[in-house]
């Protein structure tokens, strides 16, 4: 499964030159040139590692910054700014930076700071389990725990769940989760098809635990609960 990544930039030739180094067989890569698209798809997806600038049209970086650690506290941000001032990178560690690289920058670096990010973070989600309230997950594993009973998925629905889990706070359509298990090469599945699987979901989740786990958002979609 490739790890997604979004760079933001509002300059072509330098999201070029970023591109150029990413290895594409290990990340789907996604641009958007002015803040408004990035926090749409902020919004709507989750994203293993973010390249941020910090200037530019509509909404600012450390804006995305903020909202981006809010959305989800295990993507890596990075920002790539012209400013390159310690007041600048001190906000942008305040709001959830993992790195700060000035411009000029060497897109080199920049990749080689995107893939020891990513390997060290893959590192530790494989060997710590990730908890939210009664839900752990074992990604090494690929496989959920509830009240420490294992959760037997199919997977797609282990996909969907894991989906859920890692952006808890986002609530996704039937539409977009069937695009998430197109994209992973799981199957081509419709909105009747995934609504089957959010019944199946709750349904085993339901053997070990009474509260309402995944959450229906009325004419929306699902989320996974929270306090």
């Amino acid at each position: 499964m490739k790890q997604k990544i979004l760079i933001v930039e509002d300059e072509p030739e330098i999201v070029k030159l970023i591109e150029k180094r990413l290895d594409k067989t290990l990340y789907d890569v996604t641009v958007a040139y002015d803040g408004l698209s990035a926090l749409e798809l902020i919004e709507r997806n989750y994203y293993d590692l973010l390249c941020l600038d910090i200037m530019l049209p509509s909404v600012d970086g450390l804006t995305l910054c903020a909202k981006a650690r809010a959305s989800n506290k295990n993507s890596l941000i990075i920002i790539i700014s012209a400013l390159d001032f310690e007041e600048e990178k001190a906000k942008a560690y305040a709001l959830g930076a993992d790195d700060y690289i000035a411009k000029p920058f060497s897109p080199k670096l920049v990749a080689i700071k995107v893939n020891s990010l990513l390997k060290r973070r893959t590192e530790i989600l494989e060997n710590e389990p990730l908890v939210l309230q009664k839900v752990v997950h074992e990604s090494r594993l690929k496989r959920f725990y509830i009240e420490n009973h294992p959760l037997v998925l199919t997977l797609s629905e282990y996909t969907i769940f894991k989906t859920l889990f890692m952006t808890p706070k986002r609530v996704f359509s039937k539409e977009e989760l069937s695009q998430i298990l197109y994209n992973e090469e799981i199957g081509n599945i419709d909105q009747k098809g995934i609504g089957t699987h959010i019944y199946q979901l709750r349904k085993k989740i339901a053997k070990y635990s009474n509260e309402e786990v995944i959450k229906t958002v009325r004419n929306i979609g699902y989320t996974l609960y929270e306090d």
